[in-house]
């Protein structure tokens, strides 16, 4: 059956079936739809006509075929058209012989090896996870209700917007007559024969087809809606992936923006309590005349307001994940509610005489110093060990070698306009490399999206359309690591970092610090055994400083 195979840079993307008239150009209307700016809405259309399949040019200004721009030609075999950027290979009929035929030193076309269907899936990313769905031999439609093989839950998806088959051994992709059309690496398709790794894109939802074994579980640096190819964010996903089946309580660790509660969805996906609710609650965002209720929930009349019998959060994740987003924000008095919660399996709401089982696990997150906050007794102890059984650390994005350049083009790719791809200037990547990412993941797709916005014309975004709101103090002259940091910070908590660093400082050594803070000796002495700072700058395996110094 005759058919096009595209080119772009010299690499073979895609083949495209020939039907009776088939359209090319950068409309979304078109057969063929690739995104070139060089190109007319409709460039040219292909027709099977008693003489062959002719090529017609529709842009008025010619269509290349060959070396020659032409306005209407029988197409032979073999012979190369160029759209743009974009080169086409004509072939009469598919041909398992890779060498048959090549396109004047462009890859030639390859073939596409057939595979078993116990080996061949997709894999799906849909409402911000990543999921893998085996793919029969007999293939499967997908659409966005209940009937097909493959559903997803997209607005932009057609109740039933494409197919995928195997016929003669090979994968193919048919838009079956959707709405908003069916695009294979980009190009809008009809019929298309699918190679693995080139992503199908229908609405926001992104499908790539899969072929032998599995690598790692996971394409290269995407997992669970998460991105990296950063080794200390590759060994958390494998962290993940090892405490996902236990039900042990999780404390994930990180700055402001990393991406925390990403990473308690992961837990949750892979854990055997998937099919159970995940239920997030902000514990910074409650007010703390609320926070109970809207963990325990409470009873019809069990306070002013309380007009109806409410379920709390606990109630709510039965048989799934709690999440307890910003826990260093919970008042003293609801931790001892929530410890013996934790304890007894048990919940009683607001006004309840009998407690209610629930069957939950907890991860909980902060951005918060929680071993200091239990040394100034802002945090219970025994809460503390309860919650943080395994401690999950997310490292910065300023650690994150090559992260920025990546996130930055797929946040690119994510936001930008349909049918129009955009790219970075290597003096705009430089400047986001250059800046060390105080908001983290959370600031830099931020960024990308204010720079959609003044990247004026073309396809490639200017290092000034690259701009930054750095909401951090300025820097003190003559300060260093160990500055000490007032902004936010209690009387207590100013006095506890003052004396911890001046240990820091001084190696540990408590007379010098006296000195240096020029604080009662006693006073010092007694802040050190409370806030347990006795090991602080001191260099592992020094024995502790004699009491009377």
């Amino acid at each position: 059956m005759p058919e096009l195979a595209f080119f772009r840079h010299g690499e073979e993307l895609l083949r495209v079936v020939l039907a009776d008239q088939t359209t090319i150009g950068r409309s979304a209307d078109c057969d063929v739809c690739l995104p070139d700016p060089g190109l007319s809405h409709i460039q040219a259309s292909i027709e099977r006509r008693p003489a062959g399949y002719t090529l017609l040019d529709r842009s008025g200004r010619g269509t290349r075929v060959g070396a020659e721009d032409v306005t209407e030609v029988v197409l032979t075999d073999g012979v190369h058209l160029t759209f743009g950027s974009w080169r086409a290979l004509f072939r009469e009929s598919a041909s398992d012989d890779p060498e048959a035929t090549s396109a004047r030193g462009l890859t030639g076309i390859r073939p596409v090896e057939a595979p078993v269907a116990a080996q061949a899936r997709l894999r799906v990313r849909d409402r911000g996870r990543e999921r893998i769905v085996p793919l029969p031999d007999e293939g499967l439609t997908v659409g966005s209700v209940a009937g097909n093989g493959l559903v997803l839950d997209d607005p932009f998806v057609s109740s039933r917007h494409a197919r995928i088959d195997r016929p003669a051994g090979r994968w193919e992709l048919t838009d079956v007559g959707s709405t908003n059309g069916t695009l294979l690496g980009g190009v809008r398709i009809y019929r298309a024969e699918l190679p693995p790794g080139l992503p199908i894109t229908l609405g926001d939802s992104e499908l790539v087809l899969e072929i032998g074994a599995p690598r790692d579980g996971r394409l290269p640096g995407s997992y669970e809606g998460m991105f990296s190819l950063d080794p200390g964010m590759r060994q958390v996903f494998d962290f993940i992936d090892r405490l996902a089946p236990a039900e042990t309580a999780v404390s994930i660790l990180g700055e402001t923006g990393t991406g925390k509660e990403l990473v308690a969805r992961a837990l949750h996906a892979r854990s055997p309590r998937a099919a159970g609710p995940f239920i997030p609650v902000n514990c910074a965002a409650i007010p703390e005349t609320l926070m109970e209720s809207e963990l325990f929930g409470h009873e019809k009349g069990a306070f002013s307001g309380a007009e109806r019998l409410r379920k709390g959060a606990f109630e709510e994740a039965d048989q799934g994940t709690l999440f307890l987003d910003e826990i260093g924000e919970m008042p003293l008095d609801l931790q001892s509610k929530l410890l013996r919660a934790l304890d007894s399996a048990e919940v009683k709401r607001v006004g309840a005489s009998r407690p209610i089982h629930v069957s939950v696990r907890i991860v909980s997150a902060t951005h918060r110093d929680l071993p200091a906050q239990v040394r100034a007794g802002k945090f219970r102890e025994d809460l503390f060990y309860r919650l943080s059984v395994i401690p999950l650390s997310v490292p910065p994005l300023r650690a994150r070698q090559g992260d920025v350049r990546a996130l930055a083009q797929r946040f690119l790719d994510t936001n930008a306009p349909r049918g129009l791809q955009l790219r970075w200037s290597e003096d705009a990547l430089r400047r986001l490399e250059s800046y060390d990412w105080p908001g983290n993941v959370r600031q830099l797709k931020n960024v990308v999206q204010r720079a959609l916005l003044l990247r004026g014309e073309g396809a490639v975004l200017p290092a000034s359309a690259v701009t930054f709101e750095d909401l951090r103090p300025a820097a003190v002259p003559g300060g260093d690591d160990t500055t000490l940091y007032l902004p936010g910070l209690t009387l207590e908590e100013i006095e506890r970092e003052a004396i911890r660093l001046s240990l820091r400082r001084n190696r540990g050594k408590r007379a010098a610090a006296v000195k240096e803070l020029q604080i009662a000796k006693s006073t010092v002495m007694k802040r050190i055994a409370q806030w347990k700072l006795q090991d602080e700058g001191r260099e592992s395996g020094a024995p502790p400083e004699p009491e009377d110094d």
